[in-house]
Order: C-alpha cells, then structure tokens, then sequence
C-alpha cells in the first residue's frame, strides 16, 4: 500500500483507518434489492440473541427447493450443490454470459476463518457487493441483470476447529480479570452471539429434515462435534467470575459499576449470593471475611511513614470488596460444536436462493498451504491468511519480525464423572471465569483450563488436538496441575475424572493503549507479480479474545476483501504485515499437508 500509514511492530509504526465499526452481517439475508449498509444494534435488537434462555431463530437462508414433494425430505439446492460439488464444475449451473464467481481463499478453518467465510457468503445474500442498479430510459432504475456468484473455500489441515479454536474454553463475556470492559467488549459479544443464533439455526434445520447438506466433499467436522451432535451448542446458565483475593474483591466491587454504564451485564455480588448461585465455591478467608485483614492492613499502616502512604492505605482498606462478578447473561459454547455449525450455515447460505447461482462454500481438510503463491490457491480474486498460530508457516510472513505476535501453548481437560457417580455439577451453575477456568459443555462434561507455556513455535501450534497424558509426559503433568487448581476453586471437581486432554498454541498481540486487540489488514506486497496489487489479506493475534473479537473480524476482513479497500477496517486493528524478499519467497517449499 503505498503512503498509507499501517500498524506495525517497527519503526514504521502507524494506524490508518475508519473506526466506524460495523457488524454487517448481523441482518437477515434476503435475497431482495441491494442493502447499502447494515449496522450494528444493541446485544438484544436484530442480533438473533436471546436472554431468556432459548435463542430464536438466526438469519433465515430461503430454501432452493419450495414445491412440496411427498417422496422425499426438502433438500436445500439439491441440484446445485452436486453439480459444484468439485470446484472444477462449480459454475454448471450458471446460464451462458453470467459473470464468473469471484473465488476466495480462507486459509484456517479456526474462529477467524470459519467467520470470514460465513461473512463473505452473507455480504453476498444481502447484496452487499451486488453491481449498481441500472438506468432506463424513463430515469427510473432496475436491478442489474446479474449478480455476481462467489466461491469461498476453506483450507485447513485438520479440519474445521482443528487447531487452538478448537481447544478454546468457549466462555463468552466482554470482561477483564479486574472487571473492565475491553475494547468493543460489548459489541463483539452481541456479533458473536448473531452468529451463535445462525450456527443453531442451521442445525435446527438440518436435524429436522427442513434442510440436507450432501456431505459430498471432505470432511466438514472434527471428531468430537460429530460425537456430541445432539447436544446444546450454548450453555446459557450465565457465568461468573469468584474473586481469588481481596485485592481482585476489591476490583471487581469498585470496575462493575462502570462497566454497567459502559453495557455490560455483570453484577458485583456478596458471598451468600455467590454460594447460592454456585453450591460447593471455596471463597478464600480474606474475601469472605475482609474485616479480619483490614484490621491488620490498619495495624500495617500505622508503621508507615509518610502521610500520604497512611492516607493511600486508609483508602484502600475502606474500598467495598465484593466476592465474584456475576453475569447472568453469560454464555458458554462448545466451541467445536459451534464453529462446525456456523460452517454448515456458510454451506446453506451457498445453496440458498438469496445468493446467486454459482456460489460454492466448500472445505478442503488436509490441505496445508505453505505459500500464498502455492498452485492452488494463486488463480484466486482473494487469499485470507487466518490460521492463527500458524501463519508463520507460510513463507511470505514466516521472517522473524513480520509478524509481531508471541505463540503461547496451553493445554485443557475435559472432565466427566466417574464411573457409576452422578456428575457433581449442578445444571443451574453458570461456568466459572478464572485461573483456571470451568467450562460446562453439559451437566456431565466440563472443560477445565489452561495452562500457560510460553515459548510456543509454529511447530507446536501445527500439532494442536487430543494429546495422550499416557504418553505425554507434559499433558500429564498439566491435567494434574488443572485438576489440582480447578479443585481449589470448586472442590466437587475432585472426583471426576480426565476423559480427553488436548494442547493448542495462540498467537498473542502486543499491547496498545486500548488493550491487546486483533491484527487485521491487508498484505503489503502480495500480487502474484502481475501489478494488480495486493490480493492477500490477514487476519490474527486473537489471542484470548478470539470467541469476543472473531464475528466483528470477520464482518470486516469481509468488507475489506469485497471493496477491495483496507482502510475499512478500524485503525484500532489495522496491521498490514510486509512480505519477506522476493527471492526468499520464490524459492521456499510448499508444505503440501500433514
């Protein structure tokens, strides 16, 4: 990009952009006149999000098909999908003289790749992108003649949440340890929850039999959400946040009131409100009996010198002190379960009559793209790198400092009840926000994490999943110390037993002075040589954050990709990484998968 400014980790340093921040998406797709712009709302208006308990139904995807047929289910474009169900033949049932699909590559099939490509398809339903409406001879305007299809596809080595998403605890909520806001916290819970709402929309469909999805192309979903296909993909029993000393007590007493104001949910509550919401919570001494330690804070202050550290201590110890931050409204999904859904609502938008003929929406499992100049994906209108910790195996950004992420590692236990024991946790309980943290898939199934192990490669990040604690003597000793700490925070979880261990790598931001916020931008120098300019978007640094941020990111690199133009995306996020010498990239090897 030339003379644009960018957020960058060297001297170059700078941010360019729009801060109009827009959840696009959100509305529901509708295959009617061209829709110019579409904003975001309230967490409870025309986002699909419910708090009461049920979510209504999401966007609604038209059905291709309406005649009834007795003899059989109704099959959602039955005849498109199998005559695209290779990407060689995906335009056999576009007619002669229709414009050619604009073809997309989404590299990760994680929360950032699987909402890009949800968004894209989505842009597409509405009309976002459609051609401007042409003049006739009356000045009055028609519709122009034809719309222009897209094909989006989804390249992950392992499928869809293969990585660190699928080892994400799933807790959502806009809230720090302390109990601040982060930036756009609210904004991007509600985004979320938009897409939550589709995600269970189209598996209400499927498994009714109002909607089919051949499974004609490689594998759509890991392991683990086909085994608990069935099961809730929201547990919405609110979620809670204990304080582990009477400092944080402090925090989350004095912060609650202002984030209220700012839109957040959560309540500062006392210790009898917590036991009744979470039986069994252990409350350390000094937050359920605060008066006992400032007592001795006041006899500590007493030998300070200085009357300003007496009167600075004096504060402290009148500061209200409250014993967890509570927030009813708090969901917690199976990220797994959730993310293979919102990639089957991607399909259905495909095949839907709100998008034209010719759109495609298709995953390509064990593929590993090692270069954004690799055969397959060079002929596409558009690459988006979103494959988190492991973007630094693509050659283009794989030189130390082009990326200015750090890769954490971190492993989680799923915990079940032991054998022939009813499981300790209550269904009334709201998942538990902490280090560790306790996250109910179901009454029977928690998810408990993560530890923290810095020092991360791209390697380890490539090998994410199941990990055998019996042959792994790293996962043994990290279940062990979850087990142990979990415990700590909700004795009951002592009995139950490990069941799965899995290990995931993210890729942290730097700090700015709104927090530790997404990288999202355009790649600087990515073309394929023809002076097109760029066609390689990128989009990760996540973090901790990627279950608040990844619906907002992807509504943006969407518009961003659709336009053409970065500078629609926030200069909060805006990060345009620079591709490494030409002659590096010319030469490095293409991974071709593991």
């Amino acid at each position: 990009m030339s003379g644009s400014p960018k957020r960058q980790s060297g001297p170059t340093a700078g941010t360019r952009g729009r801060a109009d921040v827009r959840a696009g998406a959100m509305a529901t797709a509708s295959a009617s006149a061209p829709v110019t712009c579409v904003t975001l709302l309230s967490a409870c208006e025309r986002l699909g999000a419910s708090r009461d308990g049920v979510a209504p139904r999401g966007p609604r995807v038209p059905r291709r098909h309406s005649k009834p047929d007795s003899s059989s289910s109704d099959v959602v474009g039955r005849h498109r999908r199998r005559a695209r169900s290779h990407a060689s033949v995906a335009s056999i049932d576009r007619a002669p003289g229709d414009p050619e699909p604009r073809k997309i590559a989404v590299i990760g099939a994680g929360f950032a790749g699987v909402a890009a490509a949800y968004h894209i398809l989505l842009r597409c339903a509405e009309g976002l992108d459609d051609p401007p409406a042409i003049a006739t001879a009356d000045a009055s305007a028609s519709p122009s003649s034809s719309r222009r299809p897209v094909e989006v596809h989804l390249f992950d080595e392992k499928g869809i949440a293969g990585g660190a998403s699928g080892v994400a605890a799933g807790l959502l909520h806009p809230y720090t340890p302390r109990g601040k806001i982060i930036w756009k916290g609210v904004d991007g819970v509600a985004a979320t929850l938009a897409l939550v709402a589709a995600a269970e929309d189209a598996e209400r469909r499927l498994d009714s039999g109002a909607a089919t999805l051949e499974d004609d192309e490689a594998t759509t979903t890991t392991s683990t959400a086909e085994r608990r296909r069935g099961e809730a993909i929201a547990w919405r029993k609110g979620t809670v946040r204990p304080a582990r000393n009477l400092k944080q007590a402090r925090d989350l007493a004095r912060f609650a009131p202002a984030s209220a104001t700012a839109g957040g949910e959560g309540v500062a509550i006392d210790c009898n409100r917590l036991r009744a919401i979470l039986p069994g919570v252990d409350v350390p001494e000094d937050v359920a009996n605060p008066i006992a330690f400032i007592e001795k804070e006041m006899e500590e202050m007493s030998k300070l010198n200085s009357a300003s550290e007496r009167r600075r201590a004096a504060e402290r110890s009148a500061s209200p002190a409250a014993a967890a931050l509570h927030i009813p409204e708090g969901v917690v999904l199976d990220s797994n379960r959730y993310l293979s859904a919102l990639w089957n609502a991607t399909r259905l938008l495909a095949a839907s009559d709100a998008t034209p003929a010719g759109c495609v929406a298709r995953l390509h499992v064990g593929e590993s793209i090692g270069s954004l100049r690799d055969e397959r994906v060079r002929g596409y209108d558009a690459v988006v790198v979103a494959c988190g910790g492991a973007a630094g195996s693509i050659a283009e950004l794989s030189s130390a400092g082009t990326l200015p992420t750090t890769l954490q590692g971190g492993h989680v236990v799923e915990l079940v009840p032991a054998a022939e024991r009813d499981s300790p946790w209550d269904e009334s309980s709201p998942g538990i926000l902490g280090a560790p943290y306790v996250a109910p898939l179901s009454a029977r199934r928690l998810l408990v994490g993560t530890t923290k192990e810095f020092g991360a490669t791209v390697e380890d990040a490539r090998r994410a999943g199941p990990v055998d604690p019996g042959a792994d003597s790293a996962a043994e000793t990290a279940a062990a110390e979850l087990v142990a700490k979990a415990s700590a925070t909700y004795p009951p979880i002592e009995a139950m037993d490990v069941d799965i261990v899995r290990y995931g790598v993210r890729a942290n931001p730097p700090r700015t002075p709104a927090g530790s916020l997404p990288l999202v931008g355009r790649i600087d120098g990515g073309g394929d040589g023809d002076g097109a300019g760029s066609r390689w978007w990128f989009v990760g640094g996540l973090g901790a954050r990627g279950l608040v941020y990844h619906a907002m990111l992807g509504a943006h690199i969407a518009e961003a990709v659709a336009r053409g133009d970065p500078d629609v995306i926030p200069e909060e996020l805006r990060f345009d990484p620079k591709v490494v010498d030409e002659s590096i990239v010319g030469s490095a090897g293409v991974d071709s998968g593991a």
